[in-house]
């Protein structure tokens, strides 16, 4: 059911939190909002917090963010 596959992503984003992969140098966080995810707010909030990138993942409403990791 596609319901419950969309309730198992987002269940799964929230536990995730971020997720950071330091071998590659880049770091993960998801935005999630009860708002339906817009692109460009998605990639302005993500600039203002982590000075990357974001994208809203399709099917859900999170914004997930793409930055450099801090060492």
């Amino acid at each position: 059911n596609k319901i419950i596959e969309i309730i198992l992503i987002y269940v799964f984003n929230i536990y995730l939190g971020t997720v950071t992969m330091e071998s590659q140098g880049q770091c993960h966080d998801y935005i999630v909002e009860p708002a339906i995810c817009e692109r460009k707010q998605c990639a302005a909030e993500c600039t203002a917090k982590w000075k990357g990138s974001g994208s809203c993942i399709p099917d859900t409403d999170d914004c997930l963010c793409t930055f450099k990791c801090k060492t």
